[in-house]
């Protein structure tokens, strides 16, 4: 598959030399420029783009979604958790707020808002020189992207430590410093990119564009921000506005713009067409008799039949011989399962050749990145065998032997069950030169919609139509395990606690654990289990129910704000 890979070489504050290049993520250097008709074409706007996708790819980031998605969680002991360190005193929650890693989690998402709001607040510079619809589209996604983009890091924000300062698009010496807006405030920000975003992008891209957020990454995206505000077995409605996210993306309902944008709630002061061109949508004037006018009821394409739960490619292809379909399931976290049918969205990363030193995804110990080499990460027994049991999902989520399947040597000192074979690249991937390979790594599959969506309808009273979304994937979790049970019905405790599981098995690894269990009001219960099933460290003990479900905002922040930037309570 034709791969692009970007590197940004430095974040400066001065205008810099840019080429525009067409395929994505080929980009040059890029800064910031104070010049008038610096992004005057959608090429230069592309490469502000691509900076934004390259905190992605960051090290600081990817370390960043494990340390606090899963080493917080209960599927993992061990590791360095010491109190002398600040990874053990984070994974104890007995950290101070001057956490490096707390404070590494806040800038690192704050670098890609600020880039994103450097793409949104000069999209309206790019010159348009011959009217054709070809041009105002690529504008219109290149803007949309950057709304998804931001978004995306906002979560991140918002998740981790509860309302944070919305940044002004345009920053200036007087609005650099920003008191906090409230998760409220914040969240309906985020819903809005992201519904604005669905109405401007095609569904997925391919090809050489493969790789960018299409409208699937916005409207998936979009359901998880709606579940993260709701709370489990209270009516709301956040929920309703999942389900109907869901029926559109899994079940192919119609979805107009109105609906999609929520127009009539969210857009008092802003006509529709003012709104249009904002969003770079063809000018009406330039429709011809034949040409759709994107107006309010005018529906978006449909997502019903773009992604698939089942494990095929982007053409319809088993990720596997036909022989092996075990493999097929595998083969969607490898080279030949990028950009698959099940996958949503994922991130471009590099790797070395030789499996050494290098981006923080790289080689067999992918968690060792986040602890001393000879401390890494185990998963629990519990994990491994009560969780998964017989399934087999397990022996391609966790590697938990001394050889991988291609027969690497897995042992450093004894063997390391915690090669995560998601994210482990076998030697047939690898490059036979130095150099980068396309390992990406799988930010939403296609299976999490699907089981957000049978949450949502669950919580909407809707318990067998959550049972028929599950048992749509049993069915082809059976070919895999060689059974033919499938989920029974039940009341909203019985459905939930099924789903729940799947997310739990299914998503293993993939960086949610600890937010899940706190959105779900399991944290401090299930973490003091932990604590005392694994009684080595007892990491689990220290969480404070009602502080620790989110973290301190940074002690940097809060000082150079001269107390603009208030704390969370409890810290």
């Amino acid at each position: 598959m034709n791969k692009y890979f970007f590197r940004l070489q430095a974040l400066v504050l001065v205008a810099v030399a840019l080429t525009g290049c067409d395929d994505f993520l080929d980009k040059g250097v890029l800064g910031y420029s104070t010049d008038e008709n610096f992004y005057d074409t959608k090429y230069k706007l592309q490469a502000a783009l691509n900076a934004t996708y390259d905190v992605l790819q960051s090290d600081k980031f990817t370390s960043s979604e494990w340390r606090f998605g899963d080493a917080l969680g209960d599927d993992m002991k061990g590791g360095d958790e010491s109190l002398a360190s600040q990874q053990g005193q984070l994974a104890h929650f007995r950290f101070s707020t001057s956490n490096i890693y707390i404070k590494e989690r806040w800038e690192v998402n704050y670098a890609g808002i600020h880039r994103a709001n450097q793409v949104i607040a000069n999209a309206h510079r790019v010159r348009i020189t011959d009217n054709n619809y070809t041009t105002y589209r690529d504008v219109r996604e290149i803007l949309a992207q950057a709304k998804f983009l931001r978004a995306l890091f906002y979560f991140n924000l918002v998740k981790t430590f509860g309302g944070v300062p919305i940044r002004p698009e345009v920053e200036t010496v007087d609005n650099l410093v920003i008191p906090r807006s409230s998760k409220e405030e914040c969240y309906a920000y985020i819903e809005k990119d992201l519904r604005e975003a669905c109405c401007m992008l095609r569904n997925k891209f391919a090809g050489g564009d493969a790789g960018k957020a299409g409208a699937g990454a916005c409207a998936g995206l979009l359901m998880k921000v709606l579940m993260y505000q709701a709370v489990p077995g209270v009516p709301s409605e956040k929920w309703e506005q999942l389900m109907e996210i869901g029926r559109y993306f899994v079940d192919g309902a119609p979805m107009t713009m109105s609906q999609m944008l929520r127009y009539d709630e969210r857009y008092n002061g802003e006509d529709w067409e003012a709104l249009r061109k904002r969003l770079w949508f063809k000018p009406q004037e330039l429709c011809a008799e034949t040409d759709p006018y994107e107006g309010p009821d005018f529906q978006i394409a449909t997502l019903k039949g773009a992604y698939s739960y089942e494990y095929l490619d982007a053409y319809n292809n088993p990720l596997g011989t036909i022989d092996n379909y075990k493999m097929w399931y595998l083969n969607q976290f490898y080279n030949a399962g990028e950009f698959c049918k099940g996958s949503v969205f994922e991130i471009v990363h590099q790797e070395s050749a030789d499996g050494s030193s290098g981006d923080t995804n790289e080689g067999s110990y992918i968690y060792e990145s986040l602890f001393s080499a000879s401390s890494p990460l185990y998963c629990t027994d519990q994990i491994r065998n009560s969780i998964f049991g017989n399934d087999v999902r397990r022996d391609f989520t966790i590697g938990h032997h001394e050889y991988t399947p291609d027969n690497e040597n897995t042992e450093i000192g004894g063997p390391i069950p915690i090669l995560s074979l998601k994210w482990y690249t076998p030697i047939k991937d690898r490059p036979l030169y130095s150099g980068d390979n396309s390992k990406n790594r799988r930010y939403m599959r296609y299976i999490e919609v699907v089981l957000m969506y049978a949450e949502g309808l669950n919580e909407c009273g809707h318990g067998q139509e959550a049972i028929d979304q599950l048992n749509g994937y049993k069915r082809v979790l059976n070919k895999l395990n060689n059974s033919s049970t499938l989920y029974n019905g039940g009341g909203y405790g019985v459905v939930r606690d099924q789903i729940w599981n799947e997310r739990r098995m299914e998503l293993c690894f993939e960086f949610d654990r600890f937010f899940d269990i706190v959105r779900q009001g399991r944290a401090k219960a299930l973490l003091q289990k932990f604590a005392l099933d694994y009684t080595v460290n007892q990491r689990g003990m220290y969480f404070r129910e009602g502080v620790n479900e989110i973290f301190p905002i940074p002690q940097t922040e809060i000082d150079v704000s001269n107390g603009v930037v208030t704390q969370n309570p409890g810290y």
